[in-house]
Parts: structure tokens; C-alpha cells; sequence
């Protein structure tokens, strides 16, 4: 997959960062295991009190990482795929990059 013309470097910087928590990262684990979810249920079980959630979605959402929906009374968080696979074909060219690299070094190393 190519990474989106689109998209640029500070974009990326941004979902790197928002990505770089471990409880933004719980968060979005738990939004791809269920395609929505309140922030009640992303509080279930974590300890984290609500306007903590609250902040993390904020800025998941500033990162264009989920979105929100109103459903009724309460708000559901869902995962954003597009900028997930933006970074995640970014991260790939850097790989590919590195694999010509490393295949150039050990064919001068032969």
C-alpha cells in the first residue's frame, strides 16, 4: 500500500505522537476489538477516570485517529482506519529503505 500523496510529515508526526502513550494505545485496541464505544465503557475496568479518557480521545481525535458519533445521550467513540494505514505505509517505506541498505552492505561485505 502507498502511502497517501495526501498526508503530510507534521500529520504523521501527529499520529506518531498520539500513538506514543500507552493508554491512547489501550484505547485504540480496545476501539479495534469493538467497532464503537462510549467513554463509560472505554473507563470500564481501567481505573482512569473520565475526563482522563475524555483528554486521551481529544487527542486521538485532534490526530484523526477516532472519530465521535452521538448516539442518544453519550457519545461513541469509533477507530479512524485511514490514518492508521497511512502511518503504518509510511513505516513501511522506512523498512524497505533499510532492507535495500542492509542488501547493499551485505552484498559489499561478500
Amino acid at each position: 500500500m502507498m502511502m497517501e500523496q495526501t498526508v503530510v510529515p507534521q500529520e504523521l508526526a501527529t499520529t506518531f505522537a498520539a500513538l506514543g502513550d500507552p493508554r491512547r494505545l489501550e484505547i485504540v485496541a480496545r476501539l479495534q476489538k469493538q467497532n464503537s464505544l462510549s467513554i463509560s465503557a472505554l473507563c470500564d475496568g481501567t481505573g482512569v477516570s473520565r475526563q482522563a479518557i475524555s483528554k486521551h480521545l481529544k487527542t486521538l481525535a485532534e490526530a484523526q485517529l477516532v472519530s465521535a458519533q452521538k448516539a442518544g445521550r453519550e457519545t461513541r467513540y469509533s477507530l479512524e482506519l485511514m490514518r492508521l494505514h497511512e502511518a503504518n505505509a509510511f513505516l513501511n517505506q522506512v523498512a524497505l529503505k533499510w532492507d535495500d541498505a542492509l542488501e547493499r552492505l551485505r552484498s559489499h561485505v561478500e
